[in-house]
């Protein structure tokens, strides 16, 4: 059932204590609170506390808007997460002198020589964001001298990146190397992942990453496209000679994620084979034009643990009977987990449930039809099979009313009757209504589910939401928008009930009215 709203514990009640008095415990000196921010780093009574008591803490300063004035003394070693989007610059010279040793920190709208003054203290930083900053080469040259524990990197949108800065965290200059002579500089080891979307680093410089950061595997910079194009006369005069990678996540991507890109036709295959350790694919077909066959090039793949497709919303290049169920044959019973189809026609859910018993996730977005076409019986089991394990389930359709897509409605029935369903999120389906879920309740009672999200689906009533109103599952948040027969009488009924039995759910509810409202504010 929904959680009671009980006692707090004691640990709970402590945290908020803390919280709703830090202006009187900070306000008056003793011998246990330090009263200089210079030696706040090594004095301060918070620093007694677990990091997880720290996360609150900061992230409940940051909801009321006063982080600021405290970050002085809650920022300590042992923190494994710290966002400082939202402090000034002024207040980030003082506050990052504190945070020596914080393994994970985040900063934007920082000057690049502000950075290069203050990343010598992270010394054991291991995930460093410094997105949407003024970061340049200079300080990806200072990361790689500095933090050689470096594991994670973003640097997404720092226009002043540039191939020289990729040079510089591989091997560090000696304009740094203050009197670290016999140490290695860079982070040509310890590198994993790195997210560098809207910078200017060019081919040569993902190339000069990809053959130094050895053990990366992630990069979204590192497509099939750009791979292709590098390796573009190693295929044809030296195949046997180019290096594998370590890469576990590859993309094909969308011209409208990079613009000047360009998909070699057959390509696929021969970069997989550079890769042999990917799980985790995604491919944008739109304007590439993949076919079923360069699709099946995954086929090569030893497992597959995600998959994401989007398709053509005009014509897809790719079936899903030619080109995904093929693959979903091969990886569906033992390593897939995670399946995203967009914009592709003819999708079969039953095909889905049947030879991917296993997935965690599924996301259909936007697909142009649902088949109800009859299984192959030598593939098949006579009955359905309930996706036992699916904890995830996404499901929406194009808004337009004159493209109304409907899912068949046993296949309806079929997702929403997994049993360890934990979150529900279902846009723009006519073909969601209360008898679909009166039927689902005879098989399964939501006894895990804890999210629930309906949006602009016109034939579900205030019955169909009743079967989520009981005590016989966990539910924390119940989100309901733009469904022409719930209305607000029926919210605040369910305001009530809660408040009545003492649940502890938020329930979001907007009305027609209130998305016409919106639009006309909008525009």
């Amino acid at each position: 059932m929904p959680q009671l709203i009980g006692v707090k514990s004691l640990s709970q009640t402590c945290l908020d204590f803390v919280i709703n008095n830090m202006a009187v415990l900070c306000e008056k000196p003793t011998s246990n609170i330090p009263t200089t921010i210079s030696n706040q780093s090594n004095h301060s009574p918070f620093h007694q506390l677990p990091s997880k008591f720290f996360e609150e803490i900061i992230s409940a300063l940051q909801t009321k808007r006063c982080l600021t004035q405290f970050l002085g003394l809650l920022v300590a070693p042992q923190l494994e997460t710290l966002d400082l989007r939202y402090l000034s610059e002024e207040d980030n010279c003082i506050y990052f002198k504190n945070g020596r040793g914080i393994p994970q920190c985040r900063w934007s709208s920082l000057s690049n020589d502000f950075l290069n003054s203050v990343i010598p203290m992270f010394v054991k930083l291991q995930v460093l964001n410094i997105s949407y900053s003024a970061a340049g080469d200079s300080s990806l040259e200072v990361i790689g001298t500095y933090c050689t524990d470096l594991r994670e990197l973003e640097v997404i949108y720092c226009k002043n990146i540039t191939d020289i800065g990729v040079k510089g965290l591989c091997v560090s200059s000696t304009t740094h190397n203050l009197g670290r002579e016999g140490n290695k500089l860079g982070l040509h080891k310890s590198l994993l992942k790195l997210v560098s979307y809207g910078t200017e680093i060019t081919n040569a410089g993902i190339q000069l990453g990809l053959e130094t950061f050895r053990s990366l595997k992630v990069w979204d910079m590192a497509t099939v496209q750009i791979l292709a194009e590098i390796h573009k006369e190693d295929f044809l005069n030296r195949p046997s000679e180019i290096p594998k990678y370590s890469l576990m996540n590859l993309k094909i991507a969308s011209l409208r994620t990079f613009e000047d890109v360009v998909y070699i036709p057959k390509s696929f295959g021969l970069v997989l084979s550079l890769c042999p350790f990917v799980i985790d694919v995604e491919i944008n077909i739109v304007p590439i034009n993949i076919t079923d066959s360069d699709f099946l090039s995954l086929l090569s793949l030893e497992k597959l643990r995600k998959l994401k497709l989007v398709g053509d919303y005009e014509n897809s290049s790719v079936t899903f009977h030619g080109g995904v169920t093929p693959i979903l044959k091969a990886f569906g019973n033992s390593s897939l987990k995670a399946l995203s189809l967009s914009y592709l026609p003819d999708v079969n859910i039953q095909v889905i449930a049947q030879l991917c018993p296993n997935l965690h996730s599924l996301d259909l977005f936007d697909n142009l039809s649902y088949s109800n076409k009859k299984l192959n019986e030598e593939w098949f089991k006579i009955e359905p099979q309930v996706l036992k394990q699916l904890e995830k389930l996404n499901l929406a359709s194009d808004e337009e009313p004159r493209r109304s897509i409907t899912i068949p409605r046993n296949h309806f029935i079929l997702l929403l009757s997994g049993p360890s369903l934990v979150e529900i999120y279902i846009a723009s389906f006519c073909s969601l209504n209360d008898g679909v879920l009166q039927e689902v309740v005879r098989v399964q009672n939501f006894d895990r589910l804890e999210s629930l999200e309906v949006k602009r689906c016109h034939n579900v009533t205030e019955k169909g939401i009743d079967i989520f109103m009981n005590a016989q599952n966990p539910l924390k948040k119940i989100v309901l928008h733009w469904c022409h027969k719930l209305t607000k009488k029926n919210f605040e009924h369910w305001e009530k009930q809660a408040k009545m039995n003492n649940w502890q759910i938020l329930i979001d509810f907007e009305s027609d009215d209130d998305e016409e409202d919106y639009y006309e504010d909008y525009y």
